[in-house]
């Protein structure tokens, strides 16, 4: 029996309608998505498997991206509007890095090695145009790079006006950069006429500059030491969040833990273990890059900005792998395995 509700009718022909028109946009090449937009973008190849596509077909899908974007895209808006997948990426370039200088762009930003000389002259290059040393907020607001790139490589950012002074006679002979190298050397006067700066220092928890002590706060001598004792014994252990792996229950939360589950998913993200060792670095392995395999050193680090403060040389390794990945201007790539587990 048909239905004759009139209702229904109007209802089918609206339906009909917009099914037309929007099959007419899609065969006049108009998406209806604003530029700069990261939603999903369809490859050249129509809606095959990312891990069908060839070497071509991804480079090309890289630039329709950036055209999209109106600039280099980074891993994490190619991974979104391209549906890429990074084991693919690593069996054909090796990394994302190789892949986004194949299709013609420079490769800069979370991941890449950024060379001192580019990290002086984007520095002089902002000095200049504030007729002033940077702060670190004007850098950032106005610099190539993040401020996180100059602490890889000095311990303040107060360091970085001298270092320009020294790398100015070597570097830029043709005296380009006369007028930086005045703003430089100022900085650099008054810093030295101030003198040393005062450190602060929690009375609570410190004894300089009259900071309290346990007999002080009322304490006896004694106490501190035997409450710490009790506190730790009563501490317990204390376990990641559950991460429901065969291997692993819970997700590590030190770098024995690291260690662990990369060797239960070496095999799976496309490595081969040949050593591994307490010291710096900690394993060397084999990496499958399509259908050859290339040695990589590897860093084990529970979060990746330890590789800094235990002062490893960023030319000892060529990969990081670490659950917390706290340092997004390495100069060496970064594994992060927190994101490679369900959550």
């Amino acid at each position: 029996m048909h239905n004759t509700n009139p209702a229904n009718h109007d209802e089918n022909r609206h339906n009909e309608n917009r099914r037309s028109n929007g099959q007419q946009r899609k065969e006049s090449g108009h998406s209806g998505r604003r530029r700069g937009t990261n939603r999903p973008l369809s490859n050249n190849a129509g809606e095959r498997d990312f891990n069908d596509l060839t070497r071509e077909e991804i480079i090309a899908l890289v630039r329709k991206v950036a055209e999209e974007l109106g600039h280099r895209p980074n891993v994490f808006e190619f991974w979104q509007m391209a549906k890429a997948k990074k084991e693919h990426i690593r069996r054909l370039f090796g990394s994302y890095r190789e892949l986004v200088e194949e299709a013609g762009f420079e490769a800069t930003g979370p991941g890449y090695y950024i060379t001192t000389d580019q990290l002086m002259e984007d520095w002089a290059a902002v000095a200049r145009k504030l007729g002033k040393a940077p702060t670190v907020m004007q850098y950032n607001k106005t610099g190539k790079y993040s401020h996180r790139a100059f602490r890889v490589r000095w311990e303040s950012w107060h360091d970085v006006p001298g270092a320009v002074l020294e790398w100015a006679t070597a570097k830029w002979p043709d005296r380009q950069w006369d007028d930086v190298v005045k703003i430089a050397r100022k900085y650099v006067e008054e810093r030295r006429a101030a003198g040393p700066r005062k450190k602060k220092y929690n009375q609570l928890t410190s004894t300089p500059e009259g900071g309290l002590t346990s007999t002080d706060a009322g304490l006896p001598s004694t106490a501190h030491g035997e409450l710490t004792s009790t506190r730790k014994k009563n501490a317990g252990v204390l376990y990641g969040r559950p991460i429901m792996m065969e291997e692993l229950a819970t997700a590590p939360t030190n770098e024995a833990g690291v260690l662990f589950l990369f060797g239960a998913l070496a095999k799976k993200l496309g490595y081969m273990i040949l050593h591994v060792q307490t010291e710096f670095p900690d394993i060397e392995a084999l990496r499958c890059v399509g259908e050859k395999w290339k040695r990589v050193r590897i860093e084990l680090e529970y979060e990746s900005k330890n590789f800094l403060l235990h002062k490893h040389d960023v030319n000892g390794c060529e990969l990081i792998v670490c659950w917390v990945n706290n340092w997004p201007t390495a100069p060496v790539e970064v594994v992060e395995l927190s994101a490679l587990v369900g959550k």
